[in-house]
């Protein structure tokens, strides 16, 4: 049995590990949840004659919005998700064709 104290190095490691676990957890939930909104949004606006590029427009603003809303708080300039964006679009076209 070693009783030795566990090194900074080793702590730090064991504590960063976990951070990321923490955050990878929050961020996939937060993806699947975003993701089914989406799916409801498209649906639901094609239901009601929406046209698609009402819906991304729309769900592009929100994401602005939302994105503004955040970083407003944080960062003094707006950081922007490309890549959460470019995701949306591509969610509302695919939902919104399952939903015809």
């Amino acid at each position: 049995m070693n009783t030795q104290p566990l090194s900074p190095a080793t702590v730090l490691g064991s504590e960063l590990t976990d951070a990321l676990d923490r955050s990878l957890e929050t961020s996939l939930s937060s993806l699947i949840s975003l993701r089914a909104a989406v799916h409801e949004y498209a649906i639901h606006s094609r239901k009601r004659g929406v046209p698609l590029d009402s819906v991304i427009r729309s769900a592009a603003r929100m994401l602005a919005d939302a994105e503004e809303d955040r970083v407003t708080n944080v960062i003094p300039s707006p950081a922007r998700d490309s890549e959460l964006a470019k995701q949306l679009r591509q969610w509302c076209k695919d939902d919104y064709a399952d939903a015809g």
